[in-house]
């Protein structure tokens, strides 16, 4: 149940917000940033976004008995696969899809979007779910947080 779940949420929020928003907006004809074949960069983010919007909605589902959705969230703490290295890559996939948009369509207002959707997840991310999940998963959490960055991968060897 919760992979139909899953499915369901990411399917309408990333379909509506991170796919459906920017193309409608690169339609406006509001184009200042020409990047000749540059632009075909816009594939690579468009596959890594996707890829890191779905490889942890799938660690939710298997290893946190959960959804990514808020209303209904992992049981257990994540902190492998892509939450080995930070700590938001759904959110850093979801950014990356729109800035393919950007760079594939030259768009201005694609551009002011990407700024907001990460202003708005950003203060999703403090002001909403680090409480939440510090008082769910207390210790646990506060550790991985040290260890963690929260948006730039960090590598170890």
């Amino acid at each position: 149940m919760n992979t139909l779940k899953t499915v369901l949420y990411m399917g309408i929020m990333h379909g509506f917000f991170t796919c459906y928003i920017p193309y409608r907006l690169s339609l406006t004809n509001v184009q200042v940033i020409h990047l000749g074949l540059f632009r075909f960069a816009a594939i690579f983010f468009w596959l890594a976004g996707t890829f890191l919007i779905v490889w942890p909605s799938v660690d939710f589902v298997r290893k946190g008995r959960g959804t990514p959705a808020h209303t209904d969230p992992p049981r257990e703490l994540v902190i492998s696969g892509p939450y080995r290295y930070m700590r938001n890559p759904i959110y850093l996939g979801a950014l990356f899809v729109i800035l393919g948009y950007v760079l594939w369509f030259g768009s201005f207002p694609v551009l002011f979007y990407l700024f907001l959707f990460f202003l708005a997840y950003q203060v999703l991310i403090v002001y909403m779910e680090e409480p939440i999940l510090r008082n769910t998963f207390g210790m646990a959490y506060r550790e991985y947080c040290q260890r963690v960055p929260r948006w730039i991968p960090k590598f170890r060897p």
